[in-house]
C-alpha cells in the first residue's frame, strides 16, 4: 500500500466531507440532481467526488437498496446528532430513528403506522403476495402506485431499477454501447430534470431498488407508457409485490392469445 498516497486521499476525503458533506446530504434530501448539487456548492469539488458522496448517502438513508426490500426496513436505525448547550459546548447524542423519522426523505408527510402483521414481519421473513399489473383492471399505473404508497408508506415502497446501462464513463461514453437505443428510448419520454436525475446516479448491476417517492412514481409511469420499463414494485408493510410488464397491458396480451 502506498501509505503517503493513502493518507493523502483519506485527508482529502475528510476535508471535503467537513467542507461540503452536510450540504451534499441536505441537497440530496431536497431532491436535487447531481448537476444541481455541483452547481450550488461553494467548495471546489469535482463531479466524481460529489457523486461518490451522494451515492453513499442514498444507500445509507435507504433511498437506494442493493438487496431486495425486506423486513429489515422495520428495524430502528441508530445515528448520532450534534447538540449545543447554552454555553456553546457541543456534544454528540445517539438516537434511534423510528418509523416516521425514516420517512424524512419523502416529499410529503408519511403518517402510515405499521399494522400488527407488519410488526410481526419485522421478526420474520416476508411472504410476498404477488400480483401482475393490468392497466384495464388497475387503472393508470402512477395512480395505483400513489395509492399503494399511501397504504404502505413511501419509506417501505420500492421499485426495481435495472438501469446499469445508463452509466457514463469518465470520457462521456456509455458503459454498454449496445444499449444506446434503449437509453435513447427511455430519455425521449422524460423531461430534463428526470433525465438528469437518472444520469446522476451510478446504477449498480444487475439491479438496485429505489424508494417509490413522487419523482420515481412519475418516472416509472412515463417509462411504462413508453414501453421502456418492466420490473417489480415492493410494498413491504402490506407484503405485496407488483410485477409490471411492458406497456402492452396484460388485458391486451390476453386478447391477442384469444
Amino acid at each position: 500500500m502506498d501509505r503517503p498516497g493513502y493518507f493523502q486521499t483519506a485527508l482529502s476525503n475528510f476535508a471535503m466531507d467537513a467542507a461540503c458533506g452536510g450540504a451534499i446530504r441536505h441537497l440530496t434530501d431536497l431532491g436535487y440532481t447531481l448537476d444541481q448539487i455541483v452547481e450550488r456548492l461553494d467548495y471546489p469539488a469535482s463531479r466524481a467526488k460529489v457523486r461518490r458522496m451522494m451515492m453513499e448517502y442514498l444507500y445509507d438513508s435507504k433511498m437506494l437498496l442493493r438487496k431486495e426490500p425486506s423486513a429489515d426496513l422495520f428495524a430502528a436505525r441508530e445515528e448520532f446528532i450534534q447538540e449545543q448547550d447554552a454555553y456553546g459546548r457541543r456534544t454528540l447524542r445517539r438516537i434511534s430513528s423510528d418509523l416516521n423519522s425514516q420517512n424524512k426523505m419523502t416529499s410529503t408527510p408519511d403518517l402510515t403506522k405499521m399494522s400488527q402483521n407488519s410488526r410481526q414481519a419485522g421478526n420474520q421473513q416476508i411472504i410476498w403476495r404477488e400480483t401482475i399489473y393490468d392497466n384495464r383492471r388497475d387503472g393508470k399505473l402512477t395512480e395505483l402506485l400513489f395509492r399503494k404508497c399511501q397504504e404502505n408508506g413511501e419509506a417501505f415502497s420500492y421499485v426495481s431499477c435495472s438501469f446499469g446501462f445508463l452509466n457514463i464513463d469518465q470520457d462521456g461514453y456509455s458503459m454498454q454501447k449496445e444499449k444506446k437505443t434503449e437509453s435513447e428510448k427511455m430519455f425521449a419520454c422524460l423531461h430534463n430534470r428526470q433525465r438528469e436525475y437518472l444520469q446522476g446516479i451510478q446504477w449498480e448491476y444487475p439491479v438496485v431498488y429505489h424508494r417509490l417517492n413522487q419523482r420515481m412514481r412519475e418516472i416509472i409511469g412515463k417509462l411504462y407508457e413508453a414501453g421502456a420499463y418492466s420490473g417489480v414494485c415492493f410494498f413491504v408493510t402490506k407484503q405485496e409485490k407488483l410485477v409490471i410488464g411492458s406497456c402492452k397491458g396484460e388485458g391486451e396480451a390476453a386478447d391477442e392469445k384469444r
